[in-house]
């Protein structure tokens, strides 16, 4: 049954884990966030928007709406889906403990991606999210796994293609991201992340993989992975494992880091984008070429402008920030509508760089860190 929820702008109670419902915006922070109680699964949003420019996350800042502008005296509704899940596990023969679970780090146990909750937060100049209608729904999934680059990135100025990709696909899809930065196909095992997806996985779903950053570290010797041998081997795993479940598999190459030499960009994943479009050729599995993508987008930039699109406000060389994310999204997104995946893909055309960015600095929003703010870079179109 549909739930329906009226939000006041004057009295923003806490979440009352007794009444399932509240707000959980943080403190000194630049939006509106109110949660529900929520088992795991998939729920169809409705969110009435108010005057002004609202934009409309979910989770740990996953980008479900583009900026909602409202003329004075006017509403709108608007609707997206969401997925909730939580780090429990069902049991196997082989667990060491009777209560397995996903093996949450950092900063996860206090965010918003496992917490049996669903968030929907406002961000924007006018921040107008006036009432919301929540209901349950079975549809297609788009899992994402994969390290930091495609995570939900929910402090500072950081963000990955991963979170903004549910802003481009349209119709009765979710997007699930699994993402989480510091994994490696091994750890991604290790920590039941990769079980964890698959016990989510259903047939006519599409698993989206995107590894390499992190396996090509030698100086983490139990999970190195070599581009030659096991990098490849892993991969097909993966493929055999979604494929078991009737699910559709798509390799994507690691996106670039911005290490300029001469005006071109140093591909530091040299034999593991050539490992992934192997495996994708030899397996029959759609490839989605980031490396090159994100490479002819950072020298469209240029050495200098290119900076705008990362992290850390432009020092950071392999994380993005909401532009540099976005744009990424918006080249995966284009090349996933090439597929032939039955998927509705609602985004401009982003090659070799977008000519527009929708998400302004007003826009972002500040989450984990307000007390350091840092904001997104200006748009940086590309004429």
């Amino acid at each position: 049954m549909p739930q329906s929820f009226t939000l006041s702008s004057t009295e923003r109670l806490a979440y009352d884990a007794t009444k399932g419902q509240g707000y959980v915006s943080i403190a000194g922070g630049n939006e509106v966030a109110f949660a529900i109680a929520a088992a795991p699964g998939d729920y169809r949003v409705t969110a009435t928007v108010g005057a002004g420019r609202t934009t409309l996350w979910a989770e740990d800042r996953r980008l479900v709406t583009g900026p909602v502008v409202v003329p004075a005296g006017q509403t709108r509704d608007v609707s997206f889906i969401v997925n909730v899940r939580n780090a429990i596990m069902a049991t196997a023969e082989q667990d060491a403990t009777k209560a397995p679970r996903v093996g949450l780090r950092g900063d996860e146990p206090d965010g918003r991606n496992w917490d049996d909750m669903l968030t929907v937060s406002a961000s924007g100049p006018d921040k107008a999210l006036l009432a919301l209608k929540v209901e349950p729904v079975q549809v297609r999934r788009i899992l994402l796994a994969g390290d930091s680059t495609v995570s939900d990135q929910a402090g500072s100025d950081f963000a990955s293609w991963g979170q903004m990709l549910p802003r481009f696909v349209g119709g009765d899809v979710v997007v699930a991201n699994h993402a989480r930065g510091g994994e490696t196909m091994k750890s991604f095992v290790t920590s039941l992340r990769w079980d964890k997806l698959l016990s989510e996985t259903r047939a006519g779903d599409i698993v989206i993989i995107q590894f390499g950053h992190n396996d090509e570290k030698k100086q983490w010797p139990r999970t190195y992975l070599g581009a030659d041998g096991a990098y490849g081997a892993y991969l097909a795993a993966f493929v055999a494992e979604v494929r078991q479940r009737g699910a559709q598999p798509v390799l994507v190459t690691p996106v670039a880091r911005r290490f300029f030499e001469n005006g071109k960009i140093r591909n530091t994943h040299e034999g593991y984008d050539a490992a992934v479009r192997d495996t994708a050729q030899k397996l029959g599995v759609p490839v989605i070429d980031l490396t090159a993508l994100s490479t002819s987008f950072y020298e469209t930039l240029g050495s200098e402008r290119s900076a705008l699109a990362f992290g850390n406000r432009g020092q950071d060389k392999t994380h993005h920030n909401a532009y540099g994310a976005w744009a990424i999204a918006c080249l995966a997104a284009g090349e996933l509508k090439t597929l032939d995946l039955g998927l509705v893909i609602d985004a401009p055309d982003c090659a070799p760089a977008p000519k527009d960015f929708e998400i302004g600095a007003g826009d972002w929003p500040l989450m984990r860190t307000p007390e350091q703010p840092k904001q997104a870079a200006e748009p940086v179109p590309v004429k």
